[in-house]
Formats: structure tokens, sequence, C-alpha cells
């Protein structure tokens, strides 16, 4: 993360002879950061000039506030960068998170720093670590379509179903490592039911803990990031009938919100969304469907004008195709050969708009700097 030392912690001595043990600890552990690249550390130049100067510190850590001294005008252009950042702040004793010229700022006291583990690289919690790939992908991205230069330190994690949901109250109620957990939606339309998962993460949103934070996909899964331009550049495509139909049919449809809910690896029934109680899914798909001609041509039109399944079996109304549950793991095997400028470029328009999203705050909390040779 981005990480501002106010200079409350400095200004009560010029001397440096009556720096708290745990503002000098905290000076420590954030230089170390700086070194090992995996947050960045930045404060006004007095402050800086102050802290160079401290005798308390190491000749390592002292290069370290040297060097971001040196590099004011560079480092401080990163505050413009982030939407969230962290200001270490004597003046507060407790956690709190205020609003500063349209930024989040958690201010946080100098003790909150007084361990090694809290300045390791932030956790990227998913519900499985190809999750992680390619949300730090979309970051990357991101950085490059607004020529941001800087690095993004992540530890990728993966928790399945329910236990990723144990695993960030865990995280959170301990306090000892910074965390950004990433869930799929499961929702069918804009406004639908969240799916169990999510829920879960969502009914930890009133915590006080300010080490973590959850973002909750604007889509139904992950697989609806991936641009088309994607998909049909992977070499599994050639090889598959059923996914190049599925291509086809993914292209057809004119409506890009309807894109968003639709499920990349199974496919859609219109009995998968009949079935369905909730209101706003049953609104959305009605008031959809009716305009994407090439998906009519798929469907029972008695089953669409009733919103009743009228199969005696299994249902044959095929809104989409699916491509697999595979289809995850092959676009990160094609990540991994392709260069992310050339990524970048395959994003299209309308996706456009959640990669941004999600680099954003990807950002904010896996914001560092190159490693400091001190």
């Amino acid at each position: 993360m981005l990480i501002d030392i106010h200079s409350s912690l400095v200004s009560q001595d010029e001397q440096q002879n009556t720096w708290s043990d745990d503002i000098i600890k905290a000076l420590e552990m954030l230089a170390l950061a700086q070194k090992e690249g995996k947050h960045a550390v930045i404060s006004n130049r007095p402050t800086l000039d102050k802290i160079r100067k401290c005798p308390h510190l190491s000749l390592s850590d002292r290069a370290v506030y040297n060097k971001a001294f040196n590099n004011f005008t560079k480092f401080q252009s990163y505050r413009s960068t982030v939407t969230k950042y962290i200001e270490i702040n004597n003046q507060y004793k407790t956690q709190q998170i205020c609003s500063d010229s349209g930024k989040t700022v958690i201010k946080i006291p100098p003790k909150f720093f007084n361990d090694s583990e809290i300045i390791q690289k932030t956790i990227l919690l998913c519900e499985n670590t190809h999750d992680a790939v390619l949300y730090e992908t979309i970051a990357k991205v991101y950085l490059i379509w607004n020529n941001i230069k800087i690095q993004l330190a992540c530890e990728h994690r993966g928790g399945g179903g329910s236990t990723i949901a144990t695993e960030y109250s865990k995280i959170k109620q301990n306090q000892n490592r910074f965390c950004l957990c990433l869930v799929d939606s499961d929702q069918f339309a804009p406004n639908g039911s969240l799916g169990d998962t999510a829920k879960l993460i969502k009914n930890q949103a009133n915590s006080n803990k300010i080490n973590a934070g959850f973002i909750i996909l604007d889509v139904r899964e992950i697989e609806n990031l991936i641009p088309i331009s994607i998909l049909a550049d992977l070499p599994e495509l050639s090889q598959s009938q059923e996914r190049q139909a599925a291509l086809k049919v993914l292209k057809e449809i004119e409506n890009n919100d309807l894109r968003l809910f639709l499920d990349i690896k199974e496919g859609v029934v219109l009995q998968n969304i009949i079935s369905k109680s909730d209101a706003n899914v049953c609104k959305f798909w009605e008031n959809s469907l009716p305009n994407e001609s090439n998906i009519l041509g798929r469907i029972n039109i008695h089953c669409l004008s009733d919103w009743v399944c009228h199969s005696s079996s299994q249902c044959t109304c095929k809104v989409s195709l699916g491509f697999g549950k595979n289809i995850l793991d092959n676009t990160i095997s094609w990540l991994e050969k392709k260069s992310l400028h050339e990524v970048a470029k395959m994003v299209e328009p309308s996706l456009r708009s959640q990669w941004e999203n999600l680099g954003q705050e990807i950002t904010n909390w896996c914001f560092a700097q190159k490693p400091i040779r001190a």
C-alpha cells in the first residue's frame, strides 16, 4: 500500500531525542518495507529530512529515507494515482478512516507497525490462486492504460467456497497483514441475489478492522471478465467444436450487460432463469431476451411468453453455450505467454470499466516500489 508518514511523528523534538520506541520501530519497519519492495513510503520533505538524520536508525534505514528525500517530487506524485492510502499519524491512538480531497485515508498510530509481519506483501485472497493471477493481470493492464509507473506487490492466496470467508475473517481479526479479498457475486442479474460465498463476505462489512477489504464482482463470475478476443485466441478453441459454437453465440449477443451475467463455463438454459424466485432476475431477463434475435431462435417462444418451462425433460432452450470448466485455467496459461501490452489492447470497450475499477482498487491495496538497495 501507499503509506504516508505524517509530520506528527517527528515534530515534537528536532533532535530526535524523545521519539518514542513505537515511532522508531515503525520507521524501521517502513524502511524495511521500502527496501524489500513490498509497499511504498512517502512523506513531506521536512519530515523526511528529519528522519534521514535520525541517529537511532541504522545507516541502511537512513539511506532509504535519504533516497525518498532526494526523490521527493517523484514519490509525492504517487498520491495522485490512488484513491485509498494509509497515513501513519502520532495524533491518533486508534485506527480511523477519513476522507481527504476525495480519497479514503486510513489513519493509524505508529504502534500498528511494530512487527515485520505487517509490512509483508498484501494478501490477494481469492477463491483460488488462478483467480488471483487474472486479477493481478487486470491491475497491471490498468497501470499501462493510465501510464502509472509503479510496482504491484501481493501474495496470492486461495480459499474455495465458504472457507474463504473464514480465512478473510481470521486475517481481519489478527490485524497482522493487509488483505484484499475478491469473490464472485454469482448473480444472475444486476441487483440480483448474491451467492452464498459473497453473502458471507459481505456480512463482515461492518467490522472496524481496517487492515482488510473486499470486492464482490459486479459480474456473475471472474470468467465474465475474460475478453472475447482472448477467448477467441485460446489454442483450445480450435480443438473443440463446442467452444467454437460457444464463442459464436457469445459474439452474437448484442446486450453487453447480458454477457456479464451469463454462465461462461456451463452456459445458460432458460429454465435456469425461470426457476429463480428473485424478481430482479426475472425482470432483467424478461426485458432483455426479446431484443436478442439470435437467442430467440434457440428458445421456445411459448416458454418465454408464459415464463414457464414447457419441456417434459431437460430444458433445450439454450440462451448461451458453455466454454467448459477449465476456461480460466486455459486463459491463465495463455496469459503466461503474452505481454501485458498485448493484453491491454485486447480488452473490448464493454469490459473496460470493469477492468478499470478493479485495477484501481487492487492498485490501492498492492501499491509498491521497486526494492531499494541501501
